[in-house]
Formats: C-alpha cells, sequence, structure tokens
C-alpha cells in the first residue's frame, strides 16, 4: 500500500512503504521497505525520491532535497604532481590540485602538465652519471682480475727467465731450481717442465694483454648516440668477456 504523509511529514495512517535509505554523507546506499507508524514521520537516512542511475566513477548523492552525481575516487592512488607522492582518496570529489592518476613512470621524471616525462637536460644528467659507473665497474672488474694473476709476478718473472735461459742452452748446462722442482713435483724430465713454464708465462702473458684490450673497449660507451640500453649491453659484454679471461687462467 502507499503511505500518505501530511505536509509536516508524518503519515496519515500506518503501512510499508519503498525508501532510499542514504549514509551520513547523503550518499545512496540501498533501497529497502520500511513499515512506517501512523503519525511517525521517515527515519533520518531515507527519503522518497528515486535516486539518479548509477554512473562510473560517480557517487549518486542527495543534497538539499535532489539527487546529483559527484565524482567518487575513494580508494583509488593519485600522485603529487610536485614530488610523486603517492595518495590514497578517502573523500569524494575531484582529484586534489597538483595530483594525477597517471603513475610516474620513473624516479627521474617530472609532470609537464599533461603527463610524466624525463626532460632531456636530466636524461644528459643520467647518461653521465651512467657512463662513470659503467667505466669504474670495467676498470674494478679488471684490477680485480689482474691483482689475482700477478700476486706471484716476480716468481712468474723469474720462472720465466729460467725456462728462457735453459731453452736458449738447448736444454743444456745448470738448472734453476724453479725448473728442476718443478720437475721433479710433476713427474718431469727438466726439458718437458721447461717448456710447460714457458707456455704458462706466454698463455698468461696473452690473457693479461686481451684483459687490457677489453678494459679499453670502455671508450666504445663515450660513443655519440649510444642509448642506455646500448650502453648497459656494451658494459655487460665487457665483463662477460673478462670472466671468461678469469675463468681461462683459472683452468689453464
Amino acid at each position: 500500500m502507499t503511505v500518505k504523509f501530511d505536509n509536516d511529514g508524518f503519515a496519515v495512517e500506518s503501512g510499508f512503504i519503498q525508501v532510499y535509505v542514504i549514509d551520513e554523507q547523503g550518499i545512496f546506499s540501498h533501497a529497502e521497505e520500511q513499515f512506517i507508524s501512523a503519525g511517525c514521520g521517515l527515519s533520518a537516512n531515507s527519503v522518497l525520491t528515486e535516486p539518479k542511475p548509477a554512473k562510473q566513477g560517480f557517487a549518486v548523492q542527495y543534497v538539499a532535497g535532489k539527487w546529483q552525481y559527484v565524482e567518487d575516487h575513494r580508494g583509488e592512488t593519485v600522485y603529487s604532481t610536485t614530488d610523486k607522492t603517492a595518495l590514497t582518496i578517502t573523500e569524494l570529489g575531484e582529484i586534489p590540485e597538483n595530483y594525477t592518476a597517471l603513475a610516474p613512470i620513473c624516479e627521474n621524471c617530472e609532470w609537464n602538465g599533461e603527463g610524466w616525462q624525463v626532460s632531456a637536460e636530466k636524461q644528459a644528467e643520467l647518461k653521465a652519471k651512467k657512463l662513470q659507473q659503467f667505466i669504474t665497474a670495467i676498470d674494478n672488474k679488471a684490477a680485480s682480475i689482474y691483482s689475482i694473476w700477478t700476486r706471484f709476478e716476480s716468481e712468474y718473472r723469474e720462472r720465466k727467465d729460467a725456462a728462457l735461459a735453459f731453452q736458449a742452452a738447448n736444454y743444456q748446462g745448470e738448472v734453476s731450481r724453479y725448473i728442476t722442482d718443478f720437475a721433479q713435483k710433476a713427474n718431469l724430465d727438466n726439458k718437458t717442465a721447461t717448456d710447460i713454464i714457458f707456455q704458462q708465462a706466454t698463455g698468461l702473458e696473452k690473457l693479461q694483454v686481451e684483459l687490457a684490450n677489453q678494459r679499453m673497449r670502455k671508450y666504445e660507451l663515450k660513443r655519440d648516440g649510444l642509448s642506455l640500453e646500448a650502453m648497459q649491453a656494451i658494459h655487460d659484454d665487457i665483463i662477460q668477456q673478462m670472466n671468461n679471461l678469469a675463468e681461462a687462467y683459472q683452468n689453464g
């Protein structure tokens, strides 16, 4: 049945009636049927006027006796266009001034009024910084490997000189202990031990030359027009080649 109300908003008779429930902000919650006793009015959070239909991105709000749409971004994350900090919206209304729903593309981007971008000046600054990081990493890698190879540099040099001298003497005459001690421990004759010492010394020299060549490839990073991705690829290849040289030494 339909309940009638007097001019003061009180029910003339008792009965059930369809009402529309709103929250404390006037936002439509749901429709329900309520029982109204004669002489009573509607509950404070109920209205009789049917609300506007639901609309994506908006809440339906009852204000001053009328339904209206109000932007609803509650629960959404927006970002400051000045410092990129995130904010979760908890109130109805438009996105706050100096905030955007677009997430920053990187930590170095800036807001240009329409979107996030990395300025040309910032890109140049980042590229110069990355270049120095790559060069330092390459030099440090080479130094680390070289320090291992040259721990016993004076010993290597004397062993090589002894091997060259014995070879020059056609493997005859006095033999350095560098040769005889190695021959004895490896169960080799002096000639074979001499040849192995010389081969090892020559092999190490070749590795050192190649390590130096790889380290100097850092200048490839300074070529004009390289993107950060291309610089990264060059750096990674240099480091990998150095690792290969270190492994070759370890297995040699």
